[in-house]
């Protein structure tokens, strides 16, 4: 296991990259890809497993025929998944980015139908809960920081404010130590998560 430093949201890496503290005043894009490129690679990791918690609430949400919630989950899904290039993004050509896309939408189908066929939901532990909220705080503050797209923060804001409801999760829980995410060759630290405002 490797240590590294605290994992910030959004809006507190910005500062901490481009603000009063940064370690330089400038960077070339090079140089600002490598620095970004370890927070963004937990900030995809963590939407990857808000992907697959949202598909068991709507699988849960079927289960118990609560019909109303599943088409805008699934909504949320599917802008999630090229937002954050979880269909390959700028790396791959067109033909990967819909197959991959086509799995996640075919993937949140399949276990809508099996919980609803079935009545059985799906468990999903307090630990995938709080992923879920993190990832949408990330998510929240990274749309913030584009300045264009004031609908879809405020459906990811009503979201999380449903969803901690639902799971009477206090606000202050994502900026609790956070459960280390493990990547293909090594695991990331991520003991805290700060600069996130609700």
């Amino acid at each position: 296991m490797s240590e590294s430093n605290p994992i910030l949201y959004p809006r507190a890496a910005l500062e901490q990259w481009l603000g009063r503290r940064a370690p330089q005043s400038s960077y070339n894009l090079d140089e600002y890809l490598k620095l970004i490129e370890p927070t963004y690679q937990v900030y995809e990791e963590y939407i990857r497993r808000c992907v697959a918690g949202l598909t068991t609430v709507a699988a849960q949400r079927a289960a118990l025929h609560q019909e109303e919630d599943i088409t805008k989950l699934r909504e949320i899904i599917l802008k999630l998944v090229p937002f954050w290039g979880l269909d390959g993004g700028a790396y791959a050509d067109k033909e990967t980015s819909i197959q991959l896309e086509r799995q996640y939408r075919e993937s949140f189908d399949q276990a809508v139908s099996a919980a609803r066929r079935s009545g059985q939901s799906p468990a999903l532990p307090d630990s995938a809960k709080n992923d879920i909220l993190i990832a949408l705080e990330i998510h929240r503050q990274e749309l913030e920081n584009d300045g264009e797209l004031d609908d879809w923060i405020e459906e990811c804001v009503s979201l999380q404010k449903q969803l901690r409801s639902e799971w009477q999760m206090s606000a202050d829980l994502s900026q609790q130590a956070v459960p280390q995410i493990e990547s293909d060759d090594s695991q990331l630290a991520a003991p805290t998560m700060e600069g996130m405002s609700l």
